[in-house]
Formats: structure tokens, sequence, C-alpha cells
């Protein structure tokens, strides 16, 4: 069926709408990017924490012509996995990522906000122009409620004090729809991107091959049981060499978690680069193959060891909730 212009279902902005079959409905939106989601099943989400999250992933996106083509599905895993036979540039997401992604005080929401400017600013001192929706969900405004959708003036209300807060602050100066972030503010995305204070996101370096991808789900899982966000780069195909979007993913984690079963020449490489950022590293490796192949610089430290894949889960989870502050 052809596009149509409808109202997103998750945000409200104006997006294109067509139908991938009877009970899946495909999204193009400028404020959420692209995605599917079941018949209805927006009535079942907390709509505004996902506006901001498929907002805040796609701004980290923004530039990467590698990622511009993904989208993600919002719905069962098991139907996810009948959809990813067919189109595999799809990215699940979990509910519990939303959860543990989204900011828990004001606090922090005040650092994703400054960050999600940055990412916005080409470069220091440039005016940049958000407006609509996508300030709605860069700034978490509530938006809906049990009754429906707040009114204008309640939104409005929410917004204008982020904005005044920022302004009394000395984050941005604003000019109309004309944001421009101030020293103050590029001081604390500094501090930010270094440190990583409220982060939630994990960066997994490891080989993406075939039988690596229990591994690799049961990495996930033990991130999310310690209440992280996993970021996993298999969506992008970057043979041997970083590219920037990798680079930048580090840079925005708390932590790295590196898998070197297979010596992959990628993970060594992020994991060495995780470090130069002084972000801590969680090393992990198949038993067998830390025994026999191990590098010396990995012997060298405490590495998270497993023999069978379901082992990771409860090994790589203690490990971070006793190491990671």
């Amino acid at each position: 069926m052809a596009d149509n212009k409808v109202e997103c279902p998750i945000c409200g902005s104006l997006s294109d709408r067509s139908f991938i079959n009877a009970y899946l409905e495909f999204y193009k939106c400028t404020t959420c990017h692209r995605y599917a989601i079941g018949y209805d099943y927006a009535n079942n989400l907390y709509r505004d924490k996902f506006a901001s999250y498929l907002f805040y992933k796609t701004i980290m996106h923004t530039g990467n012509e590698e990622l511009k083509n993904i989208f993600y599905f919002i719905g069962t895993e098991n139907n996810f996995k009948q959809i990813n036979q067919k189109y595999d540039n799809a990215i699940l997401v979990k509910i519990e990522d939303v959860e543990n992604w989204f900011p828990n005080n004001f606090s922090e929401k005040i650092d994703y906000i400054l960050l999600g400017l940055e990412r916005f600013s080409p470069h220091a001192g440039k005016s940049i122009s958000i407006f609509d929706e996508m300030i709605n969900c860069l700034f978490f405004i509530q938006r809906y409620n049990d009754n429906g959708v707040h009114s204008k003036e309640e939104i409005d209300e929410q917004v204008n004090f982020y904005y005044t807060y920022l302004i009394e602050q000395e984050y941005i100066k604003k000019d109309d729809r004309f944001i421009t972030l101030l020293p103050k503010s590029l001081k604390r995305i500094d501090e930010l991107q270094k440190y990583h204070i409220n982060n939630k996101q994990v960066f997994v370096a490891m080989s993406f091959a075939e039988n690596m991808k229990a591994v690799q789900e049961n990495i996930e899982i033990s991130i999310r049981k310690a209440g992280y966000v996993p970021c996993v780069m298999n969506k992008i195909e970057h043979n041997n060499q970083i590219v920037p979007e990798i680079l930048y993913q580090i840079r925005q984690s708390k932590f790295v978690i590196a898998e070197f079963t297979t010596r992959n020449n990628g993970a060594y490489y992020e994991a060495g680069y995780a470090l130069a950022l002084g972000k801590q590293v969680i090393h992990v490796c198949k038993r067998k193959a830390f025994m026999k192949k191990g590098h010396f610089d990995i012997k060298q430290i405490s590495t998270v060891l497993w023999n069978t894949e379901d082992e990771i889960v409860d090994a790589l989870y203690n490990r971070i909730i006793s190491t990671i502050k």
C-alpha cells in the first residue's frame, strides 16, 4: 500500500505510514526515525519514554550514511524474529532497554539534553534550530496521560521551564527558535563525555561471527540485568577499520565490555581506545581460548571466563555490579 500522511502513534509528528503486513505498520517519522510497530501496539506503551528514546537514538546516528536505512521494531520478540528473517536492517527495541535508558531525575535529563544539543551543533558557536515534537522529545516532555494528551498550555509550560533553567544556568542562549550552546555547557559536555556520570550505555566490542551469536545474546542479557543498555554495532560493517560512529559510541558509553575469544582485531582496538579515554573495560573470554592463546596484556588483568555460553550471564552481571560505580 502506498505511503499516506498520518500522525505518528509514538510522538505525534506528521509521518509517512505504510504496511508490512496485515498487523504491522511501518512509519517514517522526522522525530522518531523509521520504525515498525504492531497494529494498536502503541496504546500499550509509555509513549513519552519511547518517543524520547527513538529521538535520541536517531540523533546519535545523524550524518552516518551506513545507519540511515535501519529501522526499529517495536513489538514482541517472536514477531521480530520473523521480521528479521526478511529485513536484516531491523533493530528490536526492548522495553527494558527503554526503561534502563530513560533518565531517572531532573539532573540526568539536563545532561542528556546538553549531549543531544551538542549532537545537532556541527561546531562551537553554531546556532541550531529545533522545534515542535523534536523539542518535546529532547526535553522529555510529558504529553500523554490517562485521559489522552496534555493540553498545549501544559506542554508549553514544561518546555518553557526547561528553557528558563538552561538560560539561567548559562548553558544556552536562545533567540526566537535558535539555540546556541554557551561555553559553560560545552565544558559540562566535555565532562560528561569523559566521565559519563549518568550514562546507561555500554559498548560491546566483539566478533559478530555466526558462532558468536549466543555469546552476544548473553552479554546483552547481563548488561540489561545490571540496569544498563547494550550498544552493539553489528549493523555496521567496518572491515577492521574503526568508523567514526564506533569511536563516537565508545565515547558516549559509560564503560566497555570486550570479548576476545576469537582474537578479533577490532575488539582489541576498541578496548584500547576506551582505555585511552579513561573508561573501564571488562574483558570476557572463553576459558579454553584464554588459556591456549590469550594475549599477554589480557592475561595480566582479571577476565570474566566462561566454558559454556549460559555461564556468561551471571559471571558478567556479578562483575559489572561489583566493578562499575
